[in-house]
């Protein structure tokens, strides 16, 4: 089970507007997830030496994240050809799942706060409002060295663990994102064709890439552990917050608009009604995906709580 809940996660995050981090706290693993990376330091390190490899594994919860991390692995490699195509030819079912997904998490979580005291509100709102001018960002077309994939993958990671937060969006922000999927593709093919000229300098940028990735991880997942244990409310707010203000981004029907600034052209999403989208609104399937994701979510709310405080 923890393997496909892995799976969901890395389809997650393939998607630019949909975070990994989301469908962690909907599956009911993130704050497992968060305290088990931050398991793995120095100490538990040692008890490799003195008290071998199985005391070891039981400290960082090893089980756990390597169904976890499989997984998510799985789907980057599996799906990332399937994304791609779906999100080409059938943009609008597809988000319309994930809308209805996201949407029914934020309803589900309400109940996830012990209280909702004026100040987890206001902060709830102002993580909102973050999260909103964050996927209001252009794309840039920066030039992909060796330190920039470190640095996209710090980040990415950061943002693909954050609910609401895309980590592909800001892969996509930071010009990146093109170049991370292109490398996964070149590394499917080069294993396929047996391409070792494709596959060492493919492999390597890769490697610097998740480098980054696990950097990212260690120190943010000591930093929301800290957060779960002293400001449960507060963080769950927050969490809340940032979901409510990707809602817009993932909208099923979108138009672009070119905004002429002084030096420049900056292009914008607009979200429209279904009734006033320029092509055809696909409404009865992006209806059914809908409820699909809404459907979901409340299924596996009804059988488990999300996050219970301690």
């Amino acid at each position: 089970m923890l393997f496909f809940k892995g799976v969901a996660m890395g389809i997650a995050d393939l998607m630019p507007g949909v975070s990994g981090g989301t469908i962690a706290l909907l599956m009911g693993v993130y704050k497992e997830l968060v305290e088990s990376i931050d398991s793995i330091n120095l100490n538990n390190l040692k008890l490799l030496k003195n008290d071998g490899f199985t005391s070891f594994w039981k400290a960082i919860n090893g089980n756990f994240l390597s169904l976890l991390f499989l997984g998510i692995i799985t789907a980057i490699f599996t799906f990332s050809f399937a994304i791609d195509y779906l999100m080409t030819h059938h943009p609008i079912p597809l988000w319309s799942f994930f809308f209805g997904l996201l949407l029914a998490t934020i309803i589900a979580l309400k109940n996830s706060l012990s209280q909702w005291s004026p100040f987890n509100f206001l902060s709830m709102l102002l993580s909102a409002v973050l999260s909103f001018f964050v996927t209001q960002i252009t794309p840039s077309n920066t030039e992909i060295g060796m330190v920039y994939l470190f640095i996209s993958g710090f980040f990415g990671i950061i943002a693909m663990i954050l609910p609401g937060i895309s980590g592909a969006y800001i892969l996509l922000i930071l010009g990146a994102y093109s170049t991370v999927i292109g490398l996964i593709k070149d590394t499917l093919r080069g294993l396929t064709n047996f391409q070792i000229d494709l596959l060492i300098p493919t492999l390597t940028q890769l490697m610097v890439f998740v480098l980054g990735i696990l950097t990212g991880l260690k120190i943010f997942s000591f930093v929301l552990k800290w957060l779960f244990k002293h400001k449960h409310d507060t963080t769950m707010a927050v969490l809340i917050g940032l979901m409510i203000g990707a809602l817009h981004k993932i909208w099923p029907w979108q138009e672009k608009f070119d905004l002429v600034l002084t030096n420049s052209t900056k292009t914008i999403l607009l979200p429209l009604s279904p009734l006033e989208y320029p092509g055809d609104p696909q409404f009865l399937s992006a209806l059914f995906f809908f409820v699909l994701g809404m459907g979901l979510v409340f299924l596996l709310e009804r059988n488990k709580k999300i996050i219970a405080p301690k």
